[in-house]
């Protein structure tokens, strides 16, 4: 027959004591944080799988902060894009009596007084920022693009409808400015962004007004509506007499008066093209937003306990903790009566 110790049966229950302690502590905690882990030693596979999903929606909500950044620059543009047009149709239909309405002097003076102003005033339209940058400078935010000098339009420092400009300007409108909005960001052997991977975010005022003249020559008739505009508004300035306009002022002013809707025609399709951009812009963010939205419901489920299952695996703990309990009273009273024995 094997004889039970008091010290015996005093070791094994503190050890019982000691688990039931420890359970009850563990399930605690976990209702607590409601955490299915709280260091990688408790669960090797878990945490690494958790750490996986947060990098990546982590990497999600960068890339949800960069693309609302650069959907809001290309909304600051659209709303100055718009202030364009409606300049645009303010000029035409001024234009349009200046070349078929009243020759009288004082008319065109005027007429040319407001184009002046409009033509100045499409200028500082497209001079607009967002936040520190210039939006349509293309990839140097922070030069201001146009400039309207003596009545000669410039797109950083070079003059617009000069054709010895139009290799730069072309490289001008070739620049980029990549961000990572979740294509898969990479770079190659050069570590030179690959293009498939990232969204330019680069506008260039310059690819939307155009630039040179229609026949390739310094003296030919301007491609871009501002320059077109403020050339017939120091034409008008110059009119003189009842007669207005005569001899070449009045064939330039027609030549103008002519590629005008053409102008605006070719900066709507740059504009149009634009659109595209934004479009695709917002339809992206959307596939981020749902994106991070999976993620973090994968996160929860990899980091988070079902509620009630914790709250019942700590009332089992909690009842046990207080059974062990009650069991230790009855081997101290009869430790104690021994002991008196």
């Amino acid at each position: 027959m094997i004889r039970v110790t008091t010290n015996g049966t005093l070791r094994t229950y503190r050890s019982n004591l000691a688990r039931a302690t420890l359970h009850q502590a563990q399930a605690m905690n976990t209702v607590l944080t409601r955490r299915r882990f709280n260091s990688f030693a408790e669960s090797p596979s878990l945490a690494t799988q958790s750490y996986r999903v947060h990098a990546s929606y982590a990497r999600n909500q960068a890339q949800q902060k960069t693309s609302e950044t650069v959907i809001s620059k290309f909304e600051a543009a659209f709303s100055s894009l718009q202030a364009l047009n409606d300049q645009y149709r303010t000029a035409l239909a001024a234009a349009e009596s200046g070349q078929n309405g009243d020759k009288d002097s004082t008319a065109l003076n005027a007429i040319g007084e407001t184009l002046t102003g409009i033509a100045e005033g499409m200028v500082q339209t497209l001079n607009g920022k967002y936040g520190e940058k210039f939006i349509f400078s293309g990839a140097d935010g922070l030069e201001v693009p146009f400039e309207l000098k003596d009545g000669e339009l410039y797109f950083r420092g070079l003059a617009v409808d000069d054709p010895a400009n139009a290799d730069a300007f072309r490289e001008m409108m070739g620049e980029t400015t990549y961000v990572d909005i979740g294509l898969g960001f990479e770079l190659d052997e050069n570590e030179q962004v690959i293009p498939s991977t990232a969204f330019n975010s680069a506008i260039s005022g310059i690819g939307l007004v155009g630039f040179g003249t229609t026949d390739g020559t310094a003296d030919g008739v301007p491609n871009n509506m501002i320059s077109i505009i403020s050339e017939l508004g120091e034409i008008y300035k110059r009119a003189s007499g009842d007669n207005g306009l005569t001899g070449a002022d009045a064939e330039r002013a027609e030549e103008l008066f002519g590629n005008l809707q053409n102008a605006f025609d070719s900066y709507n399709t740059n504009a149009t093209e634009l659109d595209t951009r934004a479009q695709f812009l917002k339809s992206n963010d959307k596939r981020l937003v749902a994106t991070g939205d999976t993620l973090w419901e994968q996160s929860e489920g990899l980091d988070r306990v079902d509620l009630a299952d914790a709250l019942t695996t700590f009332a089992y703990a909690q009842y046990s903790y207080n059974a062990a309990l009650r069991v230790g009273n009855d081997i101290l009273s009869q430790s104690f009566i021994d002991f008196m024995r």
